[in-house]
């Protein structure tokens, strides 16, 4: 007798096409709003940063309305304070760093032939961004006026949430009961400390690096000494290849005034980069996030490939968010577990 061919019949419901169709919506709607999350995620990471002072200030009686406008206010007056002392010695520096730039790619192209070292002429490098620049002038001029209205809009946002912080909380809870309810606002809160500590640190390690190199540069001799040590600290708020390249301008220009110089500098910005590593970090990141560096080296090359400049700066808070998240998740399913052993 012939063996009888199996016929395996699958059988899909209704329900589960449904779930399909839907969590597709769900994905393409969430592209669809990306950049809406993101400046809602930016709008938390300075409501982390700001929540704690804005606390302190309301448990002392004052409204709360005007807890957080005193702290808008001194955040206004801090940059005042800091953009009315560093900008003049700042825009003197740069407008001579500007016009010795010229001297400085010769003198470095010169070093090249010099000691046939093969690289590429600095001056048509150089010559060519500058009139890419100059041919982006609309473009660069409708990028900073975005960026104003973005940054009013993120503090904008900022307010209302903190000043409906708790409503809020209760808002996104909503959905869930009971134990699930009491879970769900735990966890916003724990990730809102952890971007607080986030900001916190990643500000303290900025000004740290910004100082010591801004003395390491006096010590040095080196000119421009006042932006080439605001560029480090601004660069530090990008993990990991930040410092790298924040060395680049301060090494040409010690290149310009000879080799040896050079190789101080760059000894300069190696001895921070360590300071900061072996010592900064630990004590002052280490609480925040608690990641090691291959976690966040990997989660900045996910980033930058996925958003730029802009998804590595984001990188190490969403995964601080994810972090707190699993952690979470982990301890209720060993509490569970524990749960069922002893009964």
């Amino acid at each position: 007798m012939a063996q009888e061919k199996q016929v395996i019949r699958v059988e899909i419901s209704y329900k589960t096409i449904i779930f399909a169709v839907s969590f597709l919506a769900f994905l393409w709607l969430l592209i669809q709003i990306k950049e809406i999350i993101i400046l809602v995620f930016i709008s938390l990471i300075l409501l982390s940063a700001l929540l704690k002072p804005v606390e302190w200030i309301n448990s002392k009686r004052v409204p709360r309305v005007l807890a957080i406008l005193l702290v808008y206010i001194a955040i206004i007056a801090l940059f005042g304070f800091v953009i009315g002392t560093i900008v003049p010695p700042l825009i003197s520096q740069s407008s001579a760093f500007l016009s010795k730039l010229p001297q400085i790619i010769s003198s470095v192209n010169d070093f090249f032939i010099f000691y046939k070292i093969p690289a590429a002429d600095l001056s048509q490098i150089i010559a060519r961004q500058f009139q890419q620049v100059a041919g982006n002038l609309v473009e660069i001029s409708k990028t900073i006026f975005s960026s104003i209205i973005l940054i009013i809009t993120l503090f904008v946002i900022t307010f209302y949430l903190l000043l409906e912080w708790k409503k809020f909380l209760r808002f996104v809870a909503s959905p869930f009961s009971g134990k699930q309810e009491k879970q769900v606002i735990n966890v916003i809160t724990k990730v809102e400390n952890g971007l607080g500590k986030w900001v916190r640190g990643q500000l303290t390690l900025s000004i740290i690096v910004g100082v010591m190199s801004y003395i390491g540069l006096l010590i040095l001799g080196i000119p421009y000494a006042l932006p080439l040590s605001l560029i480090a600290a601004i660069l530090e708020i990008v993990p990991v290849v930040g410092p790298i390249i924040a060395s680049i301008p301060a090494i040409l220009v010690g290149l310009s005034l000879s080799p040896i110089v050079a190789l101080s500098v760059a000894a300069l910005f190696v001895i921070v980069q360590q300071l900061e590593n072996h010592i900064f970090v630990p004590v002052i990141m280490s609480r925040a996030i608690g990641l090691q560096p291959p976690a966040v080296i990997v989660a900045l090359l996910i980033g930058a490939k996925i958003a730029g400049i802009g998804g590595a700066f984001l990188a190490v808070p969403v995964i601080v968010v994810i972090k707190i998240v699993i952690e979470e998740f982990i301890k209720e399913e060993e509490e569970i577990e524990d749960g069922l052993i002893e009964e």
